[in-house]
């Protein structure tokens, strides 16, 4: 996990991360997880129900097959997909929606890309974060413009919005 820099800075919070984002959550019976990068190896800390199923997509060929042979590991009933969400934002229905530090870098190639995947998610609840800190972890305002950002994302929607701030990943988790 330590080899993938977004799930590398997620290491030093991984105890409290999951157990905060899924709690007070209906029964969890499936997860998409969106430009995942190796963020299933995680499941070992997810308080998850024996017999959830767990999707996960990302756009590395190599890095999917990996990921599939750790859902056998795992013991997990699993499937990791190929997948570019700048064309298609996959629409199956899934419990809950990991969408982890993703929206920023897809809005380097599209500005619209954040908020269509939000309207398109088919899952009553999203776990969307965005970084709270640069890579070298200098702290610069991130966390501020990113809830703006964030917001002005979700302002005409009628969800509910909790905000979680860990040490270097600021949380919204979206109740449709």
């Amino acid at each position: 996990m330590a080899h993938h820099a977004s799930t590398r800075e997620r290491l030093v919070i991984l105890d409290e991360f999951y157990c905060t984002l899924f709690a007070d959550l209906p029964p969890i019976t499936s997860i998409l997880d969106l430009a995942c990068g190796l963020n299933p190896l995680a499941i070992p800390w997810m308080p998850l129900p024996a017999g959830v199923t767990y999707a996960a997509c990302d756009i590395y060929q190599d890095q999917v097959d990996f990921l599939q042979q750790c859902f056998v590991v795992f013991g997990v009933e699993g499937a990791a997909k190929p997948c570019d969400l700048l064309q298609a934002c996959p629409t199956q229905a899934a419990d809950v929606v990991l969408l982890l530090k993703t929206i920023p870098c897809l809005e380097q190639v599209d500005k619209t890309i954040g908020r269509k995947l939000l309207d398109t998610l088919n899952a009553p609840i999203l776990c969307v974060s965005f970084p709270a800190q640069s890579l070298g972890g200098r702290h610069k305002g991130m966390t501020v413009n990113y809830e703006q950002h964030f917001r002005e994302l979700v302002a005409d929607k009628p969800w509910r919005i909790e905000r979680f701030d860990f040490a270097t990943e600021l949380v919204f988790r979206v109740l449709k």
